[in-house]
Order: C-alpha cells, then structure tokens, then sequence
C-alpha cells in the first residue's frame, strides 16, 4: 500500500523533475521506501530550505539535502 506524499515531499519531487525529466519518479521512489531515510530527512528540514530545482552533485547520492548521502 502506497501513502500519500506531504507537501514538502512533494515539492522535492518536482524540484527533481524541474532538474531532470523522470528523476521525480525516482524521488519519488527513495522517500517511499521505508529504508532509505528520504522521508524523515525532508519531515526534519524546514520547506524553504527545499530548492526549486535540484541541482547535480557527486556521485555519492548527495543530492544537496541535509543528512541524505
């Protein structure tokens, strides 16, 4: 069963699709899953802190969020 994504999931996952089509799918992905710590990380930042587009990085998964990577 799937939940519903918060606003601040949300806006993460079009900040990753405004960077690159199909990535939001892929965000999306990593906050549902219950092992991968999206979902606490985002619940813990504050939403302005949340980019409007993602931006690219290293390789290392971190993607410019706070404690993710």
């Amino acid at each position: 069963m799937t939940r519903e994504l918060t606003p601040k999931e949300q806006k993460v996952v079009q900040a990753f699709e405004a960077a690159n089509p199909g990535l939001g799918a892929v965000a999306q992905q990593n906050i549902l899953n219950p092992t991968s710590g999206w979902s606490e990380t985002i619940a813990d930042m504050d939403e302005a802190d949340i980019p409007e587009q993602a931006s690219s990085g290293s390789a290392r998964n971190s993607f410019m969020y706070r404690r993710i990577g």
